[in-house]
């Protein structure tokens, strides 16, 4: 335990080191090119990595599944102690099986094209185009329309912090740091509804009343047990429709329920275009396989910012400090929202996948 303390504290004095290495060379840059006329409100800094460790969930990395014995596995989740993975030949190696929730991307919502409250309230450009909006006020319903865009990290914990080193178990060679994966500003679908559906044309199929009970009775059961299905994959539990992929969402001013939206439109997006794969089950213990459909169950979320899910000395506030893809909002939201500072318009969650591997006897 000491062993890991110090390489936490060494990771996080590296990692703020960086950071401000970025920001002292990027902002003078940023400044020039007219970046600084937006006020902390239009893109805070959420100090992120200031907190990275007294202010993660550390907690929902848990349970681990080691050749099967674990109490809580997904639902989806390999159970089987021995696996078998082919080698170049096709000759298959008997290993064991490992099973583990893993912090491996960050998701930033924002009503402000370009930029990311994660790298210090920088932006990225100075293009305001297609400004988003809350949808709030007095007067906002069910009907009242808000616009968010959000930005997608790799955030590979583990491996910064050289945790869970096995090369079987390594979903992402490639990636062994933070890095910018995706922009919601650089897809044009993001911005319009009908061209959304011309790329998603499955989602015709759903707008309709029986789908919408569907993904009622959907909602009712992930609240009271806390297990998404994948049966309903077209369903966004209790936060709303799962489809068109854009961000123009409904909203009642509740930015903390339309956040959670867009997370889960984001990850269902990267599903479809293959720049998410599954990362846990029986066929993903070799290598990760494409689902076009989102497998809820693999995932898990904790909000960051601006309120975050554990306090400032890492205790959880609720139950838990995460929760599956879509679970009401009210179990976990609940004073998450704070005035003043861009507080009601950015949020910085952290996700957390679930890795099936098989490791080789030899």
């Amino acid at each position: 335990m000491m062993s890991l303390i110090r390489k936490a504290k060494r990771f996080l004095a590296q990692l703020v080191l960086a950071t401000s290495i970025f920001c002292t060379v990027a902002s003078p840059a940023l400044a020039e090119e007219g970046a600084s006329f937006l006020s902390d409100a239009a893109c805070p800094d959420t100090k992120y990595f200031n907190n990275l460790i007294n202010k993660f969930c550390w907690s929902c990395t848990l349970p681990f599944n080691l050749m099967g014995f674990s109490s809580e596995p997904p639902d989806g989740a390999n159970t089987d102690a021995m696996c078998y993975c082919q080698d170049e030949l096709g000759v298959p190696e008997l290993g064991f099986s490992v099973g583990y929730w893993a912090p491996e991307q960050i998701i930033e919502i924002t009503t402000t094209p370009w930029c990311s409250p994660t790298l210090g309230g920088t932006m990225v450009q100075d293009d305001l185009t297609s400004m988003g909006t809350t949808g709030g006020g007095k007067k906002a319903d069910r009907t009242t329309m808000a616009t968010f865009h959000y930005n997608y990290f790799a955030n590979p914990v583990f491996k910064m912090l050289s945790m869970f080193m096995i090369p079987e178990c390594d979903k992402d060679p490639g990636i062994v740091d933070l890095d910018l994966l995706y922009m919601s500003m650089l897809d044009i679908t993001w911005y319009d509804d009908m061209l959304a559906m011309v790329f998603n044309a499955d989602a015709t199929a759903f707008a309709n009343p029986v789908a919408q009970a569907v993904c009622m009775k959907d909602c009712a059961v992930l609240t009271a047990t806390s297990d998404p299905s994948d049966q309903n994959w077209f369903c966004a539990g209790c936060e709303g429709n799962m489809y068109p992929f854009t961000g123009n969402v409904t909203t009642d001013n509740n930015p903390i329920r339309t956040s959670s939206l867009i997370v889960t439109r984001a990850l269902a997006s990267m599903h479809r275009r293959g720049l998410a794969r599954t990362t846990y089950g029986e066929d993903a213990m070799c290598e990760n396989v494409y689902s076009p459909m989102i497998p809820k169950p693999m995932y898990k979320v904790s909000m960051a910012w601006p309120v975050a899910e554990v306090d400032s000395l890492g205790n959880q506030i609720t139950d838990s400090c995460c929760h599956p893809l879509g679970d009401f909002w009210m179990k976990w939201g609940l004073g998450r929202m704070a005035a003043g500072g861009g507080k009601d318009n950015t949020f910085v969650y952290n996700i957390f996948r679930y890795n099936d591997c098989c490791v080789r006897y030899y």
